[in-house]
């Protein structure tokens, strides 16, 4: 992808909180720090990244509250979605987009606006991580028993998994926060889960939520069971 890269400045969430596009999908739940590839192909959302494209490239993925809403111009939506920008978009001789997501933050949609176009867009707030009174200090004890559970992990599965990748990754990622989701991003496959890391404010309680996670794959994975049914 190369026609409309982004420059590499990060933008402002707090800029678009006032009128921010949605692209609203079945089974899709993106978390902070994650960039997710999209083949846009429907006529709105089209016009959507187009319009985003030409503005600040910001919108943010939600997660429909039913699958089988997803042709519905005004399905219900998951409260909390992940924010971000556009950072590679090339647009196809049809119309259709190949897109980079990247995630950046959580937001809570507070209202829908009228806004006379066929995609949507929310007036949102921020979601900022809630820690413990001492700060990030406080829980890295927490974040080095998920690096641990990362570490057994790809002692356990095979190197083409990713899975040592990931524990290299999270070796090096200091932040906690950034760390329950970076390792959520990678284990935590079924919608219901993702959703819960995601609407997680409280750090500390975001980390317990990955652990019990991390642990579950790893019972399943010493039962000789795949992760996932």
């Amino acid at each position: 992808m190369d026609p409309d890269s982004g420059s590499g400045v990060l933008p402002s969430i707090d800029r678009a909180a006032g009128a921010m596009k949605i692209f609203p999908l079945p089974g899709v739940v993106v978390l902070p720090g994650s960039a997710v590839p999209f083949h846009v192909f429907e006529p709105r959302y089209r016009l959507m990244v187009a319009d985003a494209l030409a503005g600040d490239r910001i919108l943010c993925v939600g997660t429909l509250r039913n699958d089988a809403d997803a042709m519905q111009d005004r399905a219900a939506v998951h409260p909390v979605a992940g924010a971000g920008f556009l950072e590679e978009a090339e647009r196809q001789p049809d119309g259709r987009y190949h897109v980079l997501f990247r995630c950046l933050e959580r937001v809570r949609l507070v209202r829908e606006l009228e806004n006379g176009k066929p995609y949507r867009e929310f007036a949102v707030e921020r979601l900022e991580d809630l820690y413990p009174p001492a700060g990030a200090a406080a829980l890295q004890g927490e974040a080095e028993a998920l690096r641990q559970l990362t570490l057994e992990l790809c002692q356990v599965l095979p190197e083409e998994s990713g899975a040592a990748r990931l524990a290299e990754t999270a070796a090096r990622t200091r932040d906690p926060s950034a760390l329950a989701d970076l390792v959520a991003g990678a284990v935590a496959e079924e919608v219901p889960a993702r959703l819960a890391v995601l609407g997680t404010a409280d750090v500390g309680q975001r980390l317990s939520r990955v652990m019990q996670e991390l642990s579950g794959v790893l019972l399943l994975l010493s039962q000789g069971r795949a992760p996932r049914a």
